[in-house]
């Protein structure tokens, strides 16, 4: 006989994420979101996780990913291999992205899991991951034994990655100019949706979804799922009168590199006209030869990988993120606004974030502009206390992790998303 009041609980559902790179610890632009990504599902899924990595993983990273994904995939690769693997599948006519990150032996491991208990939804986070994805939701692709187990299939895009390489073709030259049209054309192919049947599609800004509709088509499944930041982490900093201006971020990341070579050779100078004694830091990890090199102009310091940006941050008067090439939203401004620091960004840097120029950030459209607003920012101590007191405000209302992340609950449940849901206009706000 039943017992009256005993609802029975719907079966946990089963989402596969698939990330390029290990989620943990969070320390660039990748990495922060999908980490964020995976304490979310783990709240409300029954979660696996198969990642790829290069570097050494450490015990401290696999417990931490342990305690969130009951179960857990790490397929250590080879940077020799992968280089291999990408100029194959560039000769085959392929997208060169997919296939670096593409191990025979971690698809084998997410076909073993699938048969043991089948997922309800796989979310692939980037293009990179795709073919992995493509085993257990392209028909074409999906081994015989798995005919007829077909989870969804959430591609969290984040940002529109061809866009990133064609305007890289728009600048080089030579073969690598072909090289990056090619992939810019075909990752295009991927992310449209033609090679593939996305369920749905999430980028990370309403700019980057009018960016997908403009340049690749409409898809019904298109939807906005925003970035955040941790504002326990990236608390505000006490106020420092201080000429230095940092910039931070993985430098050996080629639109890195070429924002603090811009900086350097194009604002730098007309800063220190006016302020001999100012300084420029360039913090984080991996800095390229070209950035190492930039230690020899006046006024640079090069500091590399450190273990905490934040004393870096709280140092500064002003810090910059003049990216001259900048897709989706920019981890590295929401920081710096979280710790209650007053930014100078480009436009482009700037898109994507829902936040008033000249009020919660700055946006320096020429050098001269940009000198400008980081010269302002050292000289004026009520107007830096000012900007980063809103810059603060602003993350709090609009950039907290879980109301940034949570329509992706519905998406991987199987909710019908609204075609590229419209973020709420921008209230004129402190």
């Amino acid at each position: 006989m039943a017992v009256l009041g005993t609802l029975s609980r719907p079966p946990t559902r089963r989402v596969l994420l698939l990330t390029h790179r290990v989620p943990y610890p969070p320390d660039r632009g990748d990495r922060i979101r999908s980490y964020h990504l995976l304490k979310l599902l783990a709240r409300h899924f029954e979660v696996a996780l198969a990642c790829t990595s290069d570097e050494p993983v450490t015990d401290d990273q696999r417990q931490v990913l342990a305690q969130l994904a009951g179960r857990l995939a790490i397929q250590k690769t080879s940077k020799t291999i992968t280089r291999a693997r990408g100029a194959a599948a560039l000769m085959r006519g392929q997208a060169v992205t997919p296939s670096l990150f593409y191990d025979p032996r971690l698809a084998k491991k997410i076909i073993h899991w699938h048969e043991q208990r089948p997922f309800d939804a796989v979310l692939t986070f980037c293009t990179g991951m795709i073919r992995y994805a493509r085993l257990l939701t392209h028909p074409a692709h999906r081994p015989r034994e798995l005919a007829g187990i077909r989870p969804i299939h959430v591609l969290d895009l984040v940002d529109v990655d061809s866009r990133k390489w064609a305007a890289y073709a728009s600048t080089a030259t030579g073969p690598m100019k072909w090289v990056y049209g090619q992939e810019a054309k075909r990752l295009a192919r991927i992310e449209s949706g033609t090679e593939d049947r996305f369920d749905r599609i999430s980028v990370v800004s309403q700019p980057e979804a009018e960016t997908y509709r403009q340049h690749l088509r409409e898809h019904p499944g298109l939807s906005v799922v925003e970035n955040g930041v941790d504002l326990d982490y990236f608390s505000p900093r006490p106020d420092i009168s201080s000429q230095t201006a940092v910039f931070v971020g993985v430098m050996n990341y080629k639109p890195n590199i070429q924002a603090v070579q811009w900086y350097v050779q194009e604002v730098l100078p007309l800063v220190r006209e006016k302020l001999p004694h100012a300084q420029f830091q360039i913090v984080g990890k991996d800095p390229s030869p070209r950035v190492k090199a930039l230690k020899n102009h006046p006024g640079v310091q090069v500091i590399g990988t450190v273990p905490d940006v934040r004393p870096y941050l709280e140092s500064a008067a002003a810090v910059v993120a003049p990216l001259q090439v900048a897709r989706g939203v920019q981890n590295k401004v929401l920081e710096a606004m979280a710790c209650q620091r007053a930014v100078v960004c480009s436009p482009q840097a700037a898109n994507g974030i829902r936040a008033l120029p000249g009020r919660h950030l700055l946006v320096g459209e020429s050098p001269k502009q940009f000198a400008r607003y980081v010269l302002a920012l050292m000289r004026d101590d009520d107007y830096r206390q000012q900007v980063a007191a809103a810059a603060r405000r602003c993350v709090q209302r609009r950039y907290n992790w879980p109301q940034a992340l949570g329509p992706m609950i519905g998406l991987l449940g199987g909710a019908r998303p609204e075609s590229g849901s419209i973020t709420p206009p921008l209230a004129d706000a402190a």
